[in-house]
């Protein structure tokens, strides 16, 4: 005869070692093809992200230079104060003519020496031009001719060795002259081009004419004609002229070059500042981020910016946190792998052992028991291969799924009222103690609700398991404050025996299967209190056991949720 203690010595095999991340090797890395998969290294120049900022700061500065440059405000004033100067000059230097050149009685006509004698008095600027005509549009008088001064003076004898030099400046390049040239600028000329008769003209019509305009060299001038009349006749008009315009406007851009050249300095400081503390920091996580994919790095190999402040410093944070998260997950799936393997080779083990000896029983009494022996082993995988199969479908199914506000008082309560109308067998009361002093507060948690509802689900079967059958399943809940932050507690309480001091965070770990007394051996898979720490985890809070203990001892377990309120 076989004895069952035979058989079941056989199935102690040594549970294998966990790994950790960093003994772990994944060889298959080594032929993938990384120049495919990454791109190219890019130097600081020809960055992307250092171009956007360069090119932003500079657009800006364009714009800035640009306006400055074009000075259109200040020429339009320029050009308005220079009409109206022209105008207050004009009036004045026609009234004189109209008072003393014009002769007296009906025969009154204009005074060509007497007027010659008046522009002669005038004080001109140099780059100002006064102009007489009379009614037949003959011009009588210049400025510019009366003005003139001719120098004689001896020539040097000509000397035929020395060639002929051009005029100084004629080939000269200018950059004014360069955006004189530009299409639009001169169509604008173009189209503003000076008409001289018929300024005079409208003169004679009594009407003073003032404006901007090109004449026939391109010079830029501002003009005004104005009839001389003497009583209500028109004897002639006077014609005066600004070329100085263009050269203040000029002189007035030469002074902001400083300016602009300080503004360009300073653009270009502010963009190196900018590429240092974000191009430079984001290049460094990029690396490290690679490294961490093609040398199996951990996270600390990710550069700490955390004391920044600001996004950057979050984004290291988050790149700390989510490569930790990975490796920790490896860790996990390489140490779920193994525990796996280990609780599915003791019901191997056994079945194989049993099957063996299956061949050699002779009585039917030896027979029975080996097939009842493989019924145990295979009904305890497939409740293995089950539970195996739920605990590694959370992660994804929380992944999945978006979470929502949760009402706890309804959730728990749904819960405990389930298991009073479907307790079948034993008959231990589930009970819900809702504190008074709350029932007119909202309690909320964002999460998963059916993730949540199988917590409680676990830890209130696991109660039921250890509770006597005179005992009860107790839940509750209170608030509380933790870091400044409110939280909820839920507890979960039984009259069992207790949880052995040494195993109050073992019994968390996946396949710990301390069953009470007379419990069947195989029934229980050991996943259920590790899914909960699992779900309670993405949960963003945590769970832990304690004994209730009296006088007399210890007199239960009890289990507490912490988690963060919904506010």
């Amino acid at each position: 005869m076989v004895s069952k203690r035979s058989m079941v010595s056989d199935t102690n095999i040594e549970k294998p070692e966990r790994r950790s991340g960093e003994d772990r090797r994944l060889s298959d890395l080594e032929n993938v093809d990384y120049a495919r998969q990454a791109s190219p290294r890019r130097t600081i120049i020809f960055s992307r992200l250092t171009r956007v900022i360069f090119l932003s700061h500079l657009f800006g500065l364009v714009i800035l230079i640009v306006g400055a440059l074009t000075l259109n405000q200040y020429s339009q004033g320029l050009i308005k104060a220079r009409i109206d100067n022209l105008k207050s000059q004009a009036m004045l230097v026609t009234s004189i003519m109209a008072d003393t050149a014009t002769g007296t009685g009906v025969g009154a006509r204009l005074d060509q020496e007497r007027a010659q004698q008046i522009i002669r008095g005038l004080n001109l600027p140099d780059d100002w031009r006064l102009r007489v005509y009379d009614i037949g549009l003959n011009e009588l008088l210049d400025s510019e001719d009366l003005t003139a001064a001719i120098s004689t003076e001896t020539l040097p004898p000509i000397d035929s060795t020395e060639p002929i030099k051009p005029a100084q400046g004629s080939e000269k390049f200018s950059m004014r002259r360069v955006l004189k040239d530009l299409p639009w600028r001169k169509s604008a000329r173009d189209n503003n081009r000076r008409d001289l008769p018929g300024e005079l003209r409208l003169a004679l019509e009594g009407k003073t004419f003032s404006g901007e305009k090109y004449d026939e060299l391109d010079r830029h001038i501002v003009t005004v004609s104005t009839p001389i009349t003497r009583v209500r006749e028109i004897l002639g008009v006077v014609t005066l002229e600004s070329y100085d315009v263009e050269a203040i406007i000029d002189q007035e851009r030469l002074s902001l070059l400083p300016i602009i050249g300080w503004a360009i300095f300073a653009s270009l400081i502010s963009s190196i500042a900018l590429t240092m503390s974000i191009v430079f920091p984001l290049r460094d996580l990029s690396r490290a981020a690679e490294l961490v994919t093609r040398k199996n790095k951990k996270a600390d190999q990710i550069p700490d910016f955390s004391n920044r402040k600001d996004e950057i410093g979050d984004l290291s944070i988050s790149l700390q946190e989510m490569t930790r998260g990975l490796y920790s997950r490896i860790d996990d799936i390489a140490n779920f792998a193994a525990d796996v393997a280990h609780e599915i080779k003791n019901p191997l083990t056994s079945l194989r052992s049993a099957s063996d000896t299956l061949r050699y029983a002779k009585t039917d009494e030896q027979r029975e028991k080996l097939i009842h022996i493989i019924q145990d082993d295979v009904g305890r995988m497939d409740r293995l291969i089950s539970d195996i199969s739920k605990a590694s479908k959370v992660d994804a199914n929380l992944a999945r799924e978006k979470s929502e506000l949760i009402n706890l008082p309804d959730l728990i309560g749904n819960v405990a009222e389930f298991y009073q109308a479907t307790q079948t067998g034993r008959t231990i009361p589930v009970i819900f103690d809702f504190p008074d002093n709350l029932r007119d507060t909202d309690i909320y948690i964002r999460g998963f609700e059916t993730p949540f509802a199988q917590v409680l689900r676990n830890l209130i079967d696991n109660a039921l398991t250890f509770s006597p059958d005179d005992g009860s399943v107790r839940l509750s809940m209170e608030l509380a404050s933790r870091n400044r932050s409110k939280r909820v507690l839920i507890t979960v309480e039984d009259d069992g025996p207790g949880i052995p001091l040494d195993n109050m965070e073992t019994i968390f770990n996946r396949f710990y299967t301390q069953r009470p007394k007379g419990a069947q051996f195989g029934s229980h898979s050991g996943l259920g209190l590790a899914i909960c720490r699992q779900i309670v985890k993405a949960h963003k809070g945590f769970i832990f056991a304690e004994n209730r203990e009296s006088s007399d001892g210890v007199v239960g377990a009890k289990f507490t949720i912490n988690l963060p309120l919904q506010t």
